[in-house]
């Protein structure tokens, strides 16, 4: 069990829009990583990447290369004026696989990629959003931020692309 697990539905809070939701992996990485409410990074995920109600996001990584920044704007009875909150983005690597450079040190006799528990450990200041095949999450200071399901074996998935949020 990784010990440094943290549930990744926390962000939803009383989020009417969450108790709706499914998969929402891309929402919950975003708003995780990026310290925004679940309704600031549902809006932007929706706007950024198409994401429709109840489905999942196509082309992440495409899209997420391109970008160096997230605009959160503002949402909430408190915020009369409106404002917006923004994030820089940088993209840190793909696996080797995928022809990428992010490849684990440990291993010196072929590329290996990182698996999220090791890239958990390697880069344990800052917020990062991960890809891994079919799913997103997010690692907050060597904190693993994702599904509750995943807390048992999924600190063994490859890491395919990794980008720094700050």
């Amino acid at each position: 069990m990784l010990k440094n697990f943290e549930n990744g539905y926390n962000v939803s809070g009383s989020s009417a829009i969450a108790r709706g939701e499914k998969n929402d992996c891309v929402v919950r990485a975003v708003a995780n990583a990026c310290d925004v409410n679940y309704t600031q990074a549902h809006k932007y995920v929706a706007a950024t990447f198409d994401r429709q109600p109840g489905k999942g996001v196509t082309g992440f990584n495409l899209i997420m290369k391109m970008n160096n920044e997230m605009r959160f704007e503002e949402v909430g009875q408190l915020d009369l004026f409106g404002g917006s909150t923004t994030r820089k983005v940088k993209h840190i690597g793909d696996s080797p696989k995928q022809g990428g450079t992010l490849k684990n040190p440990k291993y010196k006799h072929k590329p290996v990629a990182y698996t999220v528990k090791t890239f958990a450990q390697k880069f344990n200041k800052g917020n990062f959003i991960l890809s891994v095949s079919g799913h997103a999450l997010a690692v907050k200071d060597g904190h693993v931020v994702d599904n509750n399901n995943y807390q048992v074996d999924g600190y063994r998935r490859t890491v395919e692309s990794a980008y720094q949020v700050s």
